[in-house]
């Protein structure tokens, strides 16, 4: 793990602790509850005045359109408006910390798929993967890829074995 990181996870870990095991200590007083921190009253209110904000945004961009599909979506609009702030937000984070950059030249997009496209169409790419024993390297990344999909698929289910059909 990088240094830069693990002291947010740390700095995060800190805020976590300390603030459930001063509300815990003192769950009798409501004077240590959290909603009555003006910092977290703070947050709050500035976290209202964003989503009215990008509402207010998508509303304008989406249109009619956009209506629809928000009252399509009825009472799963609000857990999926927040569930994809609250990823935006964590993507934003990482992506800070790490100083990453896309690709901006289409170019480069090209390229890269380009060389992944040539090799595996290449039989001698794949002798010399036999050769090499870099074989073992790549069959250990599919199988991950496919247990990342398998546990995916496990969460959208809810459920180990499968579906629960009722007849």
């Amino acid at each position: 793990m990088r240094p830069q990181v693990s002291r947010v996870a740390r700095t995060f870990g800190r805020r976590f602790n300390s603030s459930s095991s001063s509300s815990s200590s003192s769950s009798s007083s409501s004077a240590q509850s959290p909603l009555n921190n003006p910092n977290v009253q703070k947050a709050v209110e500035g976290a209202q005045k964003a989503y009215a904000q990008s509402a207010a945004t998508v509303k304008k961009v989406a249109g009619p359109l956009g209506e629809r599909v928000g009252s399509a979506l009825g009472g799963y609009r609000e857990p999926l408006v927040y569930n994809s702030k609250v990823v935006a937000s964590v993507a934003k984070q990482v992506w800070q910390v790490e100083k990453l950059s896309p690709p901006l030249d289409l170019s480069t997009w090209a390229r890269a798929y380009s060389q992944i496209w040539s090799k595996a169409t290449n039989g001698g790419y794949w002798r010399d993967l036999l050769k090499t024993g870099a074989w073992a390297g790549l069959g250990v990344a599919a199988v991950e890829a496919y247990g990342i999909f398998k546990l995916g698929e496990i969460v959208g289910r809810r459920n180990l074995v499968g579906y629960s059909v009722k007849e």
